[in-house]
């Protein structure tokens, strides 16, 4: 399960991003510096600066503050009327707001020097100086500092025609919220988008012409001299006249924000599909291309978090083929048909996106992008190889594996080899624990903390197939878990819940396989953008069918359907992760059916395993052809499962305990007792201390029938306990069973000195009614031998001895 997860890795690309200034950005360092003018915390007194006297901000203000501020800033792109709502919406100082509008209102109003005043006093924000009343009081280390710096050095890069430009953009910014209606943005409606994608078939030439006048008025700039382009503060005057006739604002340019590809895969797309313009960009959802790339940043992360919240496939699909209509060279919307086709299994189509995904990339335009036109290679057959993973083709995903290795090496991109390295340990048949520990080495060296952590799991259920002791396992979890928490990582935290799970069931706590499963499901691990949507994939989905299995174990099927049910909707059927919860449901049928004897239906529940679970489908095959008298087919089944070396462990006790039920079946109990000892010693050495109890119960079984009294009693001991304590109630009952043979048996044999001493005082009536209930007590055994022959001593006692009538009765004392 965690082998299978391991799609979304973080840290998988070295790149340095650059900072783009947008109009939300400067709105955001406006509400910052109208905050920190108010001085709200514990400074030292500093005189004021005669605008504002420091005001007292109450704990519950100051909070909501710095929680919006962490939001915005680590958040995306909003429209001016969005960033408003959000603004009502918290319970912010009064006098806070109010101030930041003004401001807006006289940074739209004042042109571009205010731009410039704005920024000057960011450049002085890090000058931790009691007296500096027009610095920012903020530490430069902190999150906001360091925002607020990076804003400023990108700034401090652009040219006077890209301050021009960014300012313009500003005023169509703050134009928007106030000329037109609010925009409903929301993840799931893109009507209005739609119509600008398809029917605003003019802008994309527009803003092309417009990007070329942009670039030759740079390079004439450049051409005069470099020394224009370092300071542009010395421009203020011609800024000024600018910003007085300043035009309406023009269509905003196309920028590529940085997209959220699958954590394997982050690595910025070819230049040729980052429209930049200068230092510039648009703020989100004011272009019809920004608002496309925004929706597609969106849906792609929805479907790694939480599948059910993103557009179903046909519906996202379809907007795609839309988007790709209007930009057939946009990478990013052919990475989103990759993963919605990969949703739904749909092999053709999503080797088709990923190739389109990395057509531009593979091919180099210009002579100084070799190194660019080698990591396309390199990623694109990684994905290749974690596409052929997808649909379980282990040896075409080594060979593309390894291809991907081989360019990683000649580059020396230690990040993509550690990521290979995660695949290749899941991929590969041999050698799995060796990989995992150096994959976990090199990690923490290169503070990978997602593939680290992802590594930890891995060893540790890797591990479980081995003698290791399971105080080892939990202690490799618990380390795993740290790296989780210390950097949020929500996939793996839900996969190390589901991995203690998995191995409380497999020592037989069944308490402490509902407790892991129930703590997973209590996770509170909502989307950074949308407090109202959860995590939600494949362990999610394990711990509900988890807690189903367990209800019915209990024998509460309707509850367990009901569980099921929640799983059903929570994980539609043509998702990813539905597999799982339809596993669960024909398991638990089938126990069901199995029990109640219905043979054609069971073989239905069969057929609808083995479509996900081959192996898991075959055992139950053999369970149902021993219950139907064919022990031939039976016992050739369970040898070919023997002769799997995927057959380890768990599955492998279980097969074991299956043949000794056909040598039990057919009156071969000798040839069971070898079965059960080498079932026995394997779950001894796995530590699979549930499965150690049922084949102590199903070795005094045979002993009973071998006529082992003492020794079937030994066994019962050794494994009623847990059974009882934390077993199924068929296994419960199957084992009171047990016992209660073993009982009778003892009766039995105390009948044996009541017929000796009823037959010393000649208590004929007395003797004819203890030989009929020890015959009956052999025939309740099923000593089928004993019984009739207690039977031939009763019919020759009774010619021997005839009686009246009257002594027939059996219920006298």
């Amino acid at each position: 399960m965690i082998g299978q997860a391991i799609a979304p890795l973080y840290g998988g690309s070295s790149r340095k991003e650059k900072d783009v200034i947008t109009p939300h950005s400067i709105s955001i360092i406006l509400f910052i510096e109208k905050y920190a003018r108010l001085r709200p915390k514990y400074w030292d007194p500093r005189p004021s600066d005669g605008e504002i006297d420091d005001m007292e901000v109450s704990p519950a203000e100051r909070k909501a503050t710095c929680l919006l501020t962490v939001r915005l800033v680590q958040g995306g792109d909003l429209v001016l009327s969005e960033l408003l709502q959000m603004l009502e919406a918290k319970s912010l100082l009064p006098f806070h707001v109010t101030s930041f509008m003004t401001a807006l209102h006289e940074m739209y109003c004042n042109g571009i020097d205010s731009l410039l005043t704005l920024f000057d006093a960011v450049e002085k924000f890090a000058v931790q100086d009691p007296m500096r009343t027009e610095s920012f009081p903020c530490l430069w280390t902190s999150v906001v500092g360091l925002y607020l710096r990076r804003l400023n050095l990108s700034f401090r890069r652009l040219s006077f025609s890209q301050v021009t430009s960014l300012y313009q953009r500003f005023r169509a910014y703050y134009e928007e919220c106030y000329t037109s209606p609010p925009h409903q943005h929301t993840d799931l409606q893109m009507s209005t988008e739609e119509s600008n994608i398809v029917d605003d078939t003019d802008s994309d030439a527009k803003m092309e012409d417009l990007m070329e006048e942009t670039r030759e008025e740079e390079e004439e700039v450049d051409g005069e001299g470099s020394g224009r382009r370092g300071d542009i503060t010395a421009c203020t005057s011609e800024v000024m006249t600018l910003s007085s006739v300043c035009d309406p604002p023009v269509a905003p340019t196309t920028t590529t924000p940085a997209p959220v590809y699958p954590l394997l895969l982050r690595h910025p797309p070819h230049p040729r599909y980052s429209h930049t313009w200068g230092g510039g960009g648009t703020s989100g959802p004011q272009h019809p291309a920004a608002r496309a790339e925004l929706f597609i940043s969106q849906q792609t992360s929805l479907l790694q978090f939480n599948e059910t919240a993103a557009l179903s496939p046909p519906l996202l699909q379809a907007k795609i083929k839309q988007l790709v209509k209007q930009n057939p060279d946009m990478a990013e919307a052919h990475y989103l048909s990759y993963l919605n086709c990969l949703r739904v299994k749909e092999f053709s189509g999503a080797v088709h996106s990923l190739l389109r995904t990395y057509d531009g990339q593979l091919t180099p335009r210009e002579s100084g992008r070799v190194e660019d036109q080698s990591r396309g290679f390199r990623y694109a057959a990684m994905n290749l190889a974690a596409l052929h993973a997808h649909f379980g083709h282990k040896k075409a995903g080594l060979f593309v594996l390894k291809e991907a290795i081989r360019l990683a090496q000649e580059i020396s991109d230690h990040v993509c080899l550690q990521h290979a390295l995660a695949w290749l340990y899941t991929l590969s048949p041999i050698h799995k624990a060796q990989l995992m520990k150096r994959s976990m080495v090199k990690s923490c060296e290169l503070s990978l903390s997602y593939l680290s952590s992802l590594g930890r799991l891995n060893h540790a259920k890797q591990l479980s197939y081995t003698k290791t002791a399971p105080a080892t396992l939990l202690q490799s979890i618990v380390r795993a878990e740290a790296l989780n928490c210390k950097h949020s990582l929500v996939s793996l935290q839900h996969g190390a819940w589901a991995l203690r799970a998995t191995l409380w069931a497999n020592w037989g706590v069944s308490t402490m396989t509902s407790l892991a499963s129930q703590l997973l499901l209590h996770l509170n691990t909502h989307h950074p953008t949308s407090p109202s949507t959860f995590y939600s994939a494949q362990p999610t989905c394990a711990a509900v069918c988890n807690i189903a299995i367990g209800l019915a174990n209990l024998g509460d099927y309707q509850l367990a359907g009901e569980v099921l049910q929640h799983a059903r909707q929570r994980f539609p059927p043509h998702g990813q992760h539905s597999s799982t919860w339809m596993f669960t449901q024909a398991y638990i049928s089938l126990v069901d059916l199995l029990h109640q004897g219905r043979w054609t239906e069971a073989q239905t529940a069969i057929t609808s395993m083995a479509t996900t679970h081959p192996t898991e489908a075959k055992l139950r095959q053999s369970e149902l052809l021993i219950a139907k008298g064919q022990l031939t087919e039976a016992w050739g089944m369970l040898g070919e499962l023997r002769k799997d070396p995927e057959v380890v462990g768990e599955l492998r006790v279980q097969v074991l305990l299956m043949e000794s039920c056909a040598c039990v079946a057919g009156g071969a109990c000798a040839v069971a007792l070898p079965l059960l000892v080498e079932a026995l010693s394997a779950a001894q050495h796995h530590h699979l201390a549930y499965l150690a109890a049922l084949t102590h119960l199903h070795t005094a079984n045979v002993q009973l029938q071998l006529g082992l009294s003492r020794e079937a009693e030994a066994s019962i001991t050794a494994g009623l306990g847990t059974v009882l304590t934390g077993g199924s109630v068929y296994d419960q009952a199957r084992a009171r069973l047990v016992e209660a043979k073993l009982l009778l048996l003892g009766v039995a044999v105390s009948l044996d000195l009541v017929h000796k001493l009823f037959s010393k005082v000649r208590a004929y009536h007395k003797v004819r009614e203890t030989l009929y209930f020890k015959a009956r007590l052999y025939h309740e055994v099923g000593y089928v031998e004993e019984r009739n022959k207690c039977a031939l001593e009763f019919r020759q006692f009774e010619l021997q001895h005839p009686c009246q009538a009257y002594q027939l009765t059996v219920n006298s004392f």
